[in-house]
């Protein structure tokens, strides 16, 4: 019996160091971390809760001004969206005000539409609801950007002095990398602010199947407008399990890898695909996937000054 215990015990030690050793491994391999001062702070922890969210929320130290927005995906009908309860804390330590705007889809074609997808999916059990664009728009200029003159939303996004992004993180979902510059960008756009984006600035009423490298700069351009008209963000990617909805060969659902947290978009959502694509097989492997899910976004939106793809990793425990 004594035996039987100590190898019992023993093989819960050696399971316990390899789950350790595991962990480090994962944060090692990221390959844009960096421990350079001059690098932005992601924040990390892979407790995916309420709790989890508010954490790295909180190391940001956002000071928090006038009416807060959390700019969310209330997302389709049957879409696998951000889990609501996860912003319960959030919500209660910033009094903020759950925010979208409307999609190009037939059933999302409304305010009332998409509140009722929200509703569906459980986001008016946790706080209040608005839809930005359900009284008309507002333009925001883009400064020496690449195709886009002016990003557009809807006109109640005036009304928020602190912004504060949170998205389920998704890179094996949509061929448009599906992270934080999404969110405030594609997401954040009225009806004709997405037709804007993907036709790169040439159409304010139509949507248009764009090039990547058309819709990657329209993203990096919308992202520019958005930062420089509302200064005060903060961006939480949440990495949880899904289920890979594209063709991209040996991805998996990787379950929960964690919450993530910056001041930087661009850090942010770099960080996210590293943790991700780090599950690549071989490096031609990740290399296509990147190119899938049009990665080069980031590389855009940094040249546009609106971020850094190296960053330094935080680990909150």
């Amino acid at each position: 019996m004594k035996k039987m215990f100590l190898l019992i015990l023993l093989s819960t030690f050696e399971a316990t160091v390899a789950f350790s050793a595991f962990a480090q491994a994962a944060t090692q391999k990221l390959a844009h971390r960096s421990e350079s001062q001059n690098s932005p702070i992601v924040y990390f922890t892979r407790d995916v809760s309420a709790e989890g969210l508010i954490k790295v929320y909180n190391a940001l130290k956002q000071k928090k001004q006038g009416k807060v927005g959390i700019k969310v995906s209330f997302g389709a009908p049957d879409e696998d969206v951000l889990k609501p309860e996860l912003l319960t804390q959030l919500i209660k330590a910033t009094d903020g005000t759950m925010i979208d705007s409307c999609g190009l889809s037939g059933n999302r074609w409304t305010a009332e539409m998409n509140l009722s997808h929200a509703r569906k999916h459980g986001f008016d059990k946790v706080g209040r609801m608005q839809m930005l664009d359900e009284k008309g728009d507002i333009d925001m200029s883009v400064k020496n950007g690449y195709l886009l003159k002016y990003a557009r939303t809807g006109s109640h996004f005036d009304e928020y002095d602190t912004l504060i992004s949170v998205f389920k993180f998704r890179m094996h979902f949509l061929p448009a990398l599906d992270g934080a510059i999404k969110n405030v960008t594609l997401c954040l756009g009225s009806r004709s602010g997405k037709c804007l984006i993907h036709s790169g600035g040439t159409d304010a009423n139509h949507y248009h199947d764009t090039k990547p490298d058309v819709l990657e700069k329209s993203f990096a351009d919308a992202l520019r407008a958005a930062l420089d008209y509302k200064k005060n963000w903060a961006f939480i990617n949440v990495i949880d399990s899904y289920e890979p909805e594209d063709s991209c060969r040996g991805a998996k659902n990787t379950g929960n890898i964690g919450i993530i947290a910056s001041v930087d978009p661009v850090a942010l959502d770099q960080c996210s695909v590293d943790f991700v694509a780090q599950t690549a097989q071989t490096a031609e492997q990740r290399a296509a996937w990147e190119e899938t899910h049009q990665v080069k976004v980031l590389e855009y939106a940094e040249n546009l000054g609106c971020g850094k793809r190296n960053y330094r990793l935080i680990e909150i425990k």
